[in-house]
Formats: structure tokens, sequence, C-alpha cells
């Protein structure tokens, strides 16, 4: 069954407020250097999207959104000390590559934030996953200083196993990590928010939420902090709204959602587990896009074949209804003949 989507730019409006919600919290985290950073991420984002378009000989639409969504998840995905030079060649690289190399908005096969983030992190991995400290002053130049840089949350949590970071600290999102994706108390409340509004896929969400979690919970000895870590920690939350329930990429069909939202969360356990990367919602995402599309496509098949056999057996009972009137009608003619002979 192909499920009813709510007017496009209803869904980036509502994305674009929850996003910008987020821009704010790691401002004041991080400070200007955070807001330098989005916006580098946001401005080169929309001007490659405009010189795109542009170059396709194809007209922007003001309803178009998409640019600016992109921009702003990619920044937050950031660290707050990334050099801009490499936040804008991530912001380029998603929407050239991930965007218009496969026909523009609407016909994209991955998500561009999730596309960008990956191709920055593979050719510059030392700026791209060291962080500074929350609340440290950090230069608005674009070299940070290596003296105010740590490792993750999520990468300490991966070598040991456990973390130091308190409850209250996890919950609010203070710890080192990307800037925009830790505070895991408003992702709940921004993923409730959406699926009300009906701007992401509560089925691949839930989905995801309770493999993901059944994972963490039996891996990390059933311990619930440890569940907590896993869910903050990796953009893990962040990603499942942003990236894998994003309306772009999401199937149309709810079956497909749900096996799209499986596909997600065994993708994203290989890589826990074999691989031990950090941020492996981000590769898992990208992984599964294409599988959701061959799902959708094979689900919609599907149910376009149901609906042809359904209107084949309807014409054949309608063929026989109307052979047996007229067979009727002629017996009833041939007793009328008799009786007048």
């Amino acid at each position: 069954m192909e499920l009813k989507r709510k007017p496009e730019f209803n869904i980036m409006t509502d994305m674009l407020i929850v996003l910008l919600i987020a821009a704010v919290v790691s401002v004041y985290y991080y400070g200007f250097r955070a807001a330098a950073v989005i916006a580098v991420t946001v401005f080169v984002s929309v001007v490659a999207d405009l010189i795109c378009l542009r170059l396709r000989k194809k007209e922007h639409d003001k309803k178009d959104l998409s640019a600016l969504l992109t921009g702003l998840t990619l920044g937050l995905m950031m660290s707050a000390s990334v050099p801009y030079l490499e936040a804008a060649a991530a912001a380029i690289f998603a929407a050239v590559a991930a965007k218009h190399a496969f026909g523009g908005h609407g016909c994209e096969i991955f998500n561009p934030a999730a596309v960008g983030f990956l191709f920055a992190s593979l050719c510059f991995p030392e700026n791209m996953l060291t962080y500074p400290r929350i609340f440290t002053d950090i230069p608005m130049s674009s070299v940070v200083p290596s003296d105010i840089l740590s490792q993750s949350m999520t990468k300490t949590f991966i070598l040991t196993g456990t973390s130091s970071v308190s409850l209250i600290d996890v919950l609010v999102g203070r710890f080192t990590g990307p800037m925009g994706t830790g505070f895991i108390v408003l992702l709940a409340v921004t993923a409730v928010f959406l699926m009300v509004r009906r701007s992401i896929s509560a089925i691949a969400f839930f989905t995801e939420l309770a493999v993901l979690g059944l994972y963490a919970f039996v891996r990390y000895n059933f311990d619930p902090m440890s569940v907590l870590y896993f869910f903050a920690g990796g953009m893990t939350l962040f990603g499942m709204i942003f990236l894998s329930c994003d309306y772009s990429v999401i199937p149309k069909t709810a079956s497909s959602r749900f096996l799209y939202g499986l596909t997600v969360s065994v993708c994203m356990i290989m890589f826990c587990q074999y691989s031990g990367t950090e941020n492996a919602i981000v590769y898992a995402s990208i992984v599964s896009s294409p599988i959701g599309i061959e799902l959708d496509r094979r689900a919609l098949s599907f149910a376009d074949m149901l609906k042809k056999r359904r209107r084949g057996k309807l014409r054949r009972k309608n063929k026989n209804n109307l052979l047996g009137s007229i067979s009727e009608t002629l017996e009833m003619l041939n007793n009328d003949d008799k009786r007048e002979s």
C-alpha cells in the first residue's frame, strides 16, 4: 500500500525549524566558531546548487529548500573546529555528486548530506574526527590549535566499552563529538514532532529504534546507560532522523519502509560489530538507500500485479454473469416458443 505524503514544502519547513533549533544549541555549546562552520556549509550548498541548476539550464523553484536543509544538516554533523575549506568541499561534493549528478532534487539516490560528510571524512579524517571540548574558547581562524582537540565520546566508548560522561550530560549533549548531533532529549522531541507532522517515516524510525536498541542492550551486557551512549554518540539518533528517514530517500510503501528500516539497522550493526567505525549510521544510510529504492519498486510492482489480477477476476466474473443472463434469456424464449407451438 502506497502511503500518502504531505506537501513537500511543508515537510521541508518542518525540517528547517528543528535544524535551526539544533544549530542554536550548537552555537551555545561551541560559540561563534560553530556558527561560522554552519554558515559556510549552508552558503556553499546553496551557491553550488544554484550553479548546478544554471549549468543544467533549470530554473530554481522558490519552494525548494533542499539545498538549505543539506547545508544545515551537514554543518551540524561537522566538528566545530573543522577548517572552513574542508567544510566547503563537503558541501560542494554533496550538491554536485550526490544531488545533481542524479538529476537534481527529487531524483537523489543517497542523502546528499550523508555523502558530503562521508567524502570529507575519507579525505580529511584527522580534522573531521577530532573535536573541541564543550565551552572551549575556539579561535575563529581556519586552523584550530591541536591542544584544545580530543577524540569523541563515541571513539572512547568504542575502544573501552564505557564512558565517564554522566547521565545528565548524555541527555543534553554535553560531550565531545559532532556539534549538533548529541542532544538526545532534543532529538527525541524532534523525532516525535516530525512523526506527528508526517515529515519522517514512523515505520522506518521505530523499526530502527527497536532493532538497534535491542542490539545495544544485548551487546553491552544489558546496561541501559550503554544504550544511551550508543544512541547519543556517533550521531546515531540524529542520523536516524535526518539521514535514514529523510523524505527524499524513504520508500513509498509501508512494507518497504519496514524492510528499509530493518536494512539500515542490520547494516549499522555490521559496521559497529566488525569495523568499529565512528558514525556508522552515515555509512548504513548510504548503503541502504539503493536497497530501499529496489524494495519500493518491487512492492509497487507486486501491488500493481495484484490490482491487475483483481481486475481480471472482476472482468471474468462480469463476463460469466453476462453469459449467464444471456443463457437464461435464451432459455426463457425457447420455453415461450414451445408453449405457443
